[in-house]
């Protein structure tokens, strides 16, 4: 079986360095190799281009007769290599004409080799024998069966001798993949007949019993054996499903807890008791993480700058899988340190429990923050892609700040909540379709340590979809804060607007309520009770590579829900780089009253680098 599967990989290998030559001598328009020409032998009707280049291709490396003795061996050779190449094509009823056949030629002018390919080979029939009971299985995957459809489909038409070649390897490939390992494509035939230009196929098939699911096993240490089990995303005596287990093995690793991880259907570990029930064994290989592991990096945007970050965690502090990890992270408008607990649950990737403590320091656009937390955070992953993680939390915070010109305050809070939380994507480092959609609602009370009562409700949406060339983005934030003493509230709570993520044209959180200093006279920000943020981007593939863009936002950050917006319009270039997904922006931004009195009329580059979800 395994000897099949190579010689199968082996020649689908071999097409495609062919079909690769065949492409880069149709597009650099390589010349014909020294020693002959190859031409129509019909002066008034030109020449398949892709059968002259795949005859080059097949030509390469032909040794050139030393005499003329050696002519006649020569041509046989000539004749064969060149019949293989034109017959890739399903041209069977061509003829080929040598002139000028001397060994001077060869050194001088040329071969010419004259070809008529004739008319393309018609597929009359294709005849499919198969274990019909094993097709009927509602388990029969739809994969096997839209390659049988295929192949069905050439019935009628022009013989392509690739595409035959890629559903026979194929059909092979896929009946491992789910599991059909007794699968035997027991003949797989193409008549041909030269006299009436016709080919027939003719397959017979053997799928036998579908494998399920066996049982797991740890082939090197099984340090966290829940945990993996736990991620597993199948159940035992399932249908087997090779990509069941890639994912199984990409889950492992999303854990953080192993360096190196290989999950794998061991077929030839098979006893004849699996044989019989008709399973194959899982195997697990493992290597735990060490004790410590350490990240660091760097990265840039315009709302921040320049930005390090810094990363240790101890994954393993017992054998439940408990880890300990902190985080650092330094840029100019803000700062901050965290250390934090996570006690894994159901399910180690998005169910777990989590205590953290961290400050933070902020210092951007008349805001200046000192804020020291300690958190409890229970999050319940999703199941399904369709799911929402939900999480529940209490947050005691204490933030000493300065909003505007007002004097330094101090608040303290309690602020138990919720979030709910849904991201579908499609690709992780380049996103095609996706959407995220989060709404939080958190509160405290005077009545519980907090020196204020507060509710803070903010929601957040955001859509990707890719039509083709066509790529459009839409976006929403919407917020709102309640509270008894919103001079109190914290700084960091209040709504501000502008920057990379919010309304472009405006720099980070520039933009909010203001009030009129009545010693100088200018405003100042305070932050605001509400938010109200749209943004609407299309791009344009122009190439492989880049994406053009242009975009309209808006904003509004104010003691009255939509009130005074200020709008943001501009153009960008995508960058599809091997890092992610380069953004540059040139964004115009105004409000109501700038064309009247030019009151906020600004422009500004964005820049920016990630998936964008």
């Amino acid at each position: 079986m395994y000897k099949e599967q190579i010689i199968s990989f082996i020649s689908s290998c071999r097409r495609l360095f062919s079909n690769l030559l065949i492409v880069s001598l149709l597009i650099f328009n390589v010349p014909a190799i020294a020693g002959w020409k190859i031409e129509s032998a019909d002066e008034n009707k030109d020449i398949d281009s892709k059968v002259v280049a795949n005859i080059e291709v097949h030509l390469i490396g032909l040794s050139f007769p030393e005499n003329d003795y050696e002519l006649v061996q020569f041509e046989k050779q000539l004749r064969s290599k060149i019949t293989s190449a034109i017959r890739a094509f399903s041209y069977y009823q061509f003829s080929i004409e040598f002139k000028n056949f001397t060994k001077k030629s060869f050194d001088d002018d040329g071969v010419i080799i004259a070809i008529d390919l004739g008319a393309k080979l018609t597929l009359t029939s294709v005849t499919i024998a198969l274990d019909e009971a094993a097709v009927k299985q509602a388990h029969f995957p739809i994969e096997l069966k839209n390659i049988l459809d295929s192949l069905k489909s050439m019935e009628g038409k022009t013989l392509e001798q690739s595409k035959y070649d890629g559903l026979k390897s194929r059909i092979q490939s896929f009946a491992l993949i789910f599991g059909y390992f007794d699968f035997e494509l027991e003949q797989s035939q193409v008549k041909v007949s030269l006299a009436q230009n016709k080919a027939e196929i003719h397959w017979k098939l053997n799928f036998g019993s579908r494998y399920r699911f066996g049982e797991l096993s740890y082939t090197s240490e099984n340090r966290g054996s829940a945990l993996v089990e736990s991620v597993k995303p199948y159940d035992e005596n399932a249908f087997f499903d090779q990509q069941k287990i890639s994912e199984f093995t990409q889950k492992i690793r999303q854990t953080s807890y192993y360096d190196n991880v290989l999950a794998r259907a061991n077929i030839n570990a098979m006893s004849e008791l699996d044989k019989e029930r008709k399973t194959v064994p899982i195997e697990v290989l493992l290597t735990t993480k060490p004790r410590d592991t350490y990240q660091f990096g760097i990265g840039a945007s315009t709302d921040s700058g320049p930005r390090v970050t810094a990363n240790w965690k101890r994954p393993w502090v017992n054998l439940r899988g408990h880890s300990l990890s902190s985080e650092i992270y330094i840029s100019a408008p803000k700062s901050n340190v965290a250390l934090g607990y996570t006690i894994p649950m159901a399910n180690p990737l998005n169910d777990f429990f989590k205590v953290q403590i961290g400050y933070q320091e902020l210092d951007e656009e008349q805001r200046d923050t000192e804020t020291y937390t300690v958190a409890a955070q229970r999050q319940w992953g999703a199941k399904n892609e369709n799911d929402w993680d939900k999480i529940g939390f209490i947050r005691y915070e204490y933030e000493n700040f300065v909003q505007g010109i007002d004097e330094e305050q101090t608040t303290q809070l309690l602020l138990p909540g919720i979030t709910v939380n849904r991201v579908r994507k499609r690709g992780d480092l380049f996103i095609d379709w996706g959407d995220r959609q989060q709404f939080t609602i958190e509160g405290g009370s005077d009545k519980v340590i907090s020196d204020i009562n507060m509710v803070r409700v903010i929601a957040r949406t955001k859509w990707i979809r890719t039509l083709g060339k066509h790529r459009l983005v839409i976006r929403g934030d919407a917020g709102a804060i309640v509270s008894n003493d919103f001079e109190r509230v914290p700084s960091s709570l209040r709504f501000f607007v502008g920057g990379d993520q919010s309304v472009r044209g405006f720099g980070l959180n520039s933009v909010s309520e203001e009030r009129i200093d009545e010693l100088t006279g200018e405003s100042e920000l305070t932050g605001s009770r509400f938010l109200a943020v749209a943004s609407t981007e299309y791009a344009y593939h122009v190439s492989n590579d880049w994406r053009a863009a242009v975009f309209v936002d808006a904003g509004s950050a104010n003691n009255d829900f939509g009130k005074s917006p200020i709008y943001g319009l501009g153009v960008g270039a995508h960058w599809l780089s091997p890092i992610g997904t380069v953004r540059l922006y040139l964004a115009r931004g105004f409000n109501d009253d700038s064309f009247n009195e030019g009151d906020r009329r600004t422009w500004r580059l964005h820049f920016s680098i990630g998936p964008g979800i």
